[in-house]
Parts: structure tokens; sequence; C-alpha cells
């Protein structure tokens, strides 16, 4: 078996229109699938899919460990950029594995880590 990278990230949702305009408008991916209860967005070499969660409330879990890092070419550019925003993002940090990273949360809470490689 070869492993290339991640293929996509999936995403249950509370609000779909809500996560499409956060993705969409305010982190700035390219919206690629665009279905009913399905929205994919493109952004570097990655891939996002968001499902509006339809399932049962017992089976939920949001924010129950999606955590995603993307890698990023200037850190501090994409902190103020999101910052500007009303995004709620921690300060960036270098980390001692070679990274400067910021975090923030979507919507539905879950994690997101901004990354450069320093």
């Amino acid at each position: 078996m070869s492993c290339e990278g991640i293929f996509y990230v999936l995403a249950h949702v509370s609000d779909l229109a809500r996560a499409k305009k956060f993705y969409g408008e305010t982190l700035g991916w390219k919206l690629g699938t665009d279905e009913p209860h399905v929205a994919g967005f493109s952004f570097g070499g990655g891939y996002l899919v968001l499902r509006a969660d339809e399932r049962p409330p017992e089976e939920r879990c949001y924010a129950g460990g999606l955590s995603v890092a993307v890698k990023v070419a200037d850190a501090d550019a994409e902190h103020a950029r999101l910052a500007g925003l009303g995004v709620a993002v921690s300060d960036p940090v270098d980390q001692p594995w070679g990274e400067r990273s910021f975090a923030f949360s979507d919507p539905d809470g879950y994690g997101w880590t901004f990354a450069q490689v320093l």
C-alpha cells in the first residue's frame, strides 16, 4: 500500500449554509461540490467535505476529535487576515519542531491549525 497524503476530510455540520459561508467567504476556499446536503472545498492540495448533520442527536459528536493542520506560506499574514474578518484565532507560536502556527475553530467547534514551515 502506498499512502500519498490526506484525500479529504469529512465534517458533519449543524448548519450547512453557515459552514459554506465560513469556508468559502471567510477562509476563501474554492467551492467544488455543491449539493443540497453536501459541500466540498479545495484548499491548496487538500479537500474538505461538509455534510449536513441529519443523524439522530445520540449519534452526533461535534468537535469530537476533528482537528486538521493546513500548511500555509505565511502564518502571520493568514493570522492577520482571519483576525481582521472576526475569527477568534490563537496567538501565532513558533513550535520546537519547526513550524509557526495558530489555531481557531469553525462555527461547529472543529479545530483548525494553520502552520508555516520555518
